[in-house]
Parts: C-alpha cells; sequence; structure tokens
C-alpha cells in the first residue's frame, strides 16, 4: 500500500534539501533504497506516492537536516524543518495504523 501525500512546492523543496544533506551520510544497500524515494519526491509528480519505509526515510532526513541548522544556529529554520518531519511522522503512523496487520485477539479461558 502506498499514501498519497500532496506537497507544496515550499514543502517539497524542504525535503529535497533534507534528503540530499542526509544522503552524504548513507553507503551501500540502504543509499540504493534511499535513492528510490528520493527519485519518487524529487518528481514532478503530486501528490507522491510512499510508503511506510519511505516515510520514515523522508522523517528521518527532516530531523537531521533541522539538527544540522540547529548545530549551525539557524534555530528558526532548524524548528520547521524538525516540525514537518514530526508532521510527517504522524502522517507515517496514521498510515501505519490504517493498513498495517491487524491483531486478532483470542478469548482467554
Amino acid at each position: 500500500m502506498k499514501q498519497s501525500i500532496f506537497l507544496f512546492h515550499q514543502q517539497k523543496e524542504m525535503i529535497i534539501i533534507a534528503m540530499q544533506y542526509n544522503r552524504l551520510t548513507i553507503q551501500g544497500m540502504n543509499k540504493k533504497l534511499f535513492d528510490i524515494s528520493f527519485n519518487k519526491v524529487n518528481q514532478n509528480n503530486n501528490p507522491v506516492e510512499l510508503d511506510g519505509m519511505e516515510m520514515i526515510l523522508v522523517s528521518q532526513s527532516l530531523h537531521k537536516y533541522g539538527k544540522f541548522l540547529s548545530n549551525s544556529n539557524q534555530m528558526k529554520k532548524s524548528k520547521q524543518y524538525r516540525i514537518y518531519g514530526d508532521i510527517f511522522e504522524e502522517i507515517r503512523k496514521n498510515f501505519q495504523k490504517q493498513n498495517g496487520p491487524k491483531l486478532k485477539k483470542s478469548k482467554t479461558a
């Protein structure tokens, strides 16, 4: 399953900048998986269709770049990236709750 997420121009730019920054720290097979998500976001398609793992990568990138900005004393921008990372994480949690495996409760004696 995929979640359709509409991104405004500024939001998309934030994600691309954050993912470009995070991409520099990733190696091997993880980089290949990351690039699949990055390419989806980087395309002109709107809404963007991402699965749970891809949303995690976007959220992690936003938080990581926000931390970088914080360390560079750019607190206002840092807060924007971290808040958007939190919002993206909430979207992912709701997606997983709706589409994840359902546990059946068994009756006990």
